[in-house]
Formats: structure tokens, C-alpha cells, sequence
């Protein structure tokens, strides 16, 4: 899997906070990085081309973190997720847990973490998908 080919979308209704953290991605790790300040943005985005990652906030007006995580999860279980909250209670992290969230940061988020995260998901991506193709070499 090309860094280029992974997508990862930032969404936080703080639009600053978005784009920080969506430069900040993009510029440490090659991927392409997209970001919205809006849920319901990212979710219609998502629905016409999936990303294989979503950086998200859980509070936000209209649609919040976890209500879109359980959506674009009903069109793609593939797709990995990360919680950045200021959101700091026991209902949070057991939630996140239960969605299958792979990281959850509270804020204010040291970004290198968040780096190494997206690393870590970006390299299991890429485990899954040689496992897929070597299946697909040894059965054709």
C-alpha cells in the first residue's frame, strides 16, 4: 500500500483544530489527509470514497464522534478510527472501546503519539493487504 493511497480523514467542528492536525499528519507522514468541520461533511465524503482512517472529536453539534463512527462503520468495518477528545469520562473510553476504536487521546494531544498511531495502523494496513494478495497469488 502506497502512504499516498492511504486516506485519513480529520473531522472537528473546530475547523482550526481540524487543519492543524490534519497539516500536521500530512506533513510527518506522506499519507493523504483530508480534513472537515463537519460530521455530516465528512460523512458524505466517506460514502462516495471510504478512508481508511478518521481522526475524530466526540463533541460536535448535529452529529457527534461516535454517532458518525457508527455510521461510516455501517459502510466499511475496514476503516480504522482515533478519538481526540477533551471529553475525559469513564462513559467515553468504555464507548470508544465498545466501537472498536483503536486509539483514544484526550486533549490537549501530543501529536507524535498521534504520528505513531497512525504509523502503527498504516503498517497493519499494509500487513492485511500482502496477506490478501499472497492468498490471491497461491490460489490463481
Amino acid at each position: 500500500m502506497d502512504k499516498e493511497k492511504y486516506r485519513i480523514f480529520v473531522v472537528d467542528d473546530e475547523a482550526d483544530t481540524a487543519e492543524l492536525i490534519a497539516s500536521s499528519v500530512s506533513a510527518l507522514t506522506d499519507h493523504t489527509v483530508i480534513s472537515f468541520d463537519s460530521p455530516q461533511l465528512a460523512i458524505d465524503s466517506y460514502m462516495k470514497k471510504p478512508s481508511d482512517l478518521v481522526i475524530t472529536d466526540l463533541n460536535m453539534p448535529n452529529i457527534d464522534g461516535f454517532e458518525m463512527i457508527q455510521k461510516l462503520k455501517n459502510r466499511n468495518l475496514n476503516t480504522d478510527f482515533i478519538i481526540i477528545t477533551g471529553d475525559r469520562n469513564i462513559q467515553s473510553v468504555v464507548h470508544a472501546r465498545w466501537l472498536g476504536v483503536s486509539y483514544l487521546y484526550f486533549k490537549p494531544v501530543n501529536i507524535d503519539e498521534v504520528i505513531k498511531a497512525v504509523e502503527t495502523m498504516y503498517n497493519r494496513a499494509c500487513y492485511w493487504e500482502d496477506r490478501l494478495k499472497e492468498v490471491k497469488r497461491t490460489k490463481g
